[in-house]
């Protein structure tokens, strides 16, 4: 199958281009000389062509292109819209894929930071240990080293913009919030995540790029299995239910009936970071 590219940036500069066409057959309508003589007094137009020939011509000439002009402003503007509503759907389609990358503990090297924070902080409890034997060897973990402070932070920068993260942690360094806030070309979206519960539970409010803003529940069971409930900015809410860890999501009630699925799945919160038992240095 061949791939499909969509270049977003070309359709908001289409959006942006069918706007600025529309917005400038509007005072040709309506604040121009051209508009003034020709629905103004018939006889100031005349005074200007100084001849009753031209003057009906005229006048005939911005009746016939009144009704196509104000139809042609309205659909470039219903065209524009169009192109920058799909520049934007996939816009936040990248952005959730993008975030999804971005705020996995595990690729931001928090897994490997707490290893190495557990292997310093054993190495520092058994210090005394760590003296050279009569071969001048000691102990493995003696080479322990201070991994520093937690990474929480972690940016990914392209052409067009950029993705950033930042987590907060808990006492035991588990993930308890994610942030997420994508950017591109003037385009914005963000994702914050709560965590609870040992991340079984989580909330997720998401801003997608035209201001549209979703709340998601979500609460899962030991075995994957669980419930969400997606509000969107209507306070419509649909919700949801899977039977097992990797299983897809299906409504299962709700406000709306669901409909016939092309609306296609919601927003889906982010996947937890893993909290819990760490393991222990040997």
């Amino acid at each position: 199958m061949p791939d499909f590219l969509i270049d977003y940036d070309l359709l908001h500069e289409a959006r942006k281009d069918l706007h600025d066409l529309a917005d400038r057959i509007s005072p040709a309508l309506n604040n121009s000389v051209f508009s003034q003589l020709g629905r103004g007094d018939y006889g100031d137009a005349g005074e200007v062509f100084g001849s009753e020939d031209v003057t009906g011509a005229f006048r005939s000439l911005y009746r016939l292109a009144q009704d196509p002009m104000d139809r042609a402003k309205d659909h470039l503007t219903q065209l524009g819209d169009i192109f920058g509503s799909v520049a934007d759907a996939f816009f936040d389609a990248d952005s959730q894929i993008a975030e999804g990358l971005g705020v996995m503990g595990s690729r931001m090297g928090l897994d490997e930071w707490r290893n190495e924070k557990d292997a310093w902080d054993y190495r520092n409890a058994h210090a005394d240990q760590c003296v050279p034997n009569e071969n001048g060897d000691m102990p493995g973990f003696c080479g322990a080293t201070d991994p520093g402070p937690p990474p929480v932070d972690v940016t990914y920068t392209t052409d067009g913009g950029q993705t950033h993260t930042h987590l907060t942690l808990d006492e035991n360094y588990n993930v308890i919030k994610e942030e997420t806030t994508v950017t591109h070309n003037g385009q914005t979206y963000t994702s914050v995540t709560d965590y609870t519960d040992g991340g079984k539970s989580y909330t997720t409010d998401t801003t997608f790029s035209n201001g549209t803003k979703v709340h998601s529940e979500t609460h899962l069971n030991d075995d994957g299995s669980g419930t969400m409930t997606v509000t969107d900015g209507d306070g419509e809410k649909t919700e949801y239910h899977r039977d097992g860890s990797g299983k897809q999501w299906e409504q299962v009630g709700g406000d709306s009936s669901g409909g016939d699925g092309d609306d296609g799945p919601p927003p889906l919160p982010q996947t937890p970071v893993p909290g819990g038992q760490r393991p222990g240095i040997q």
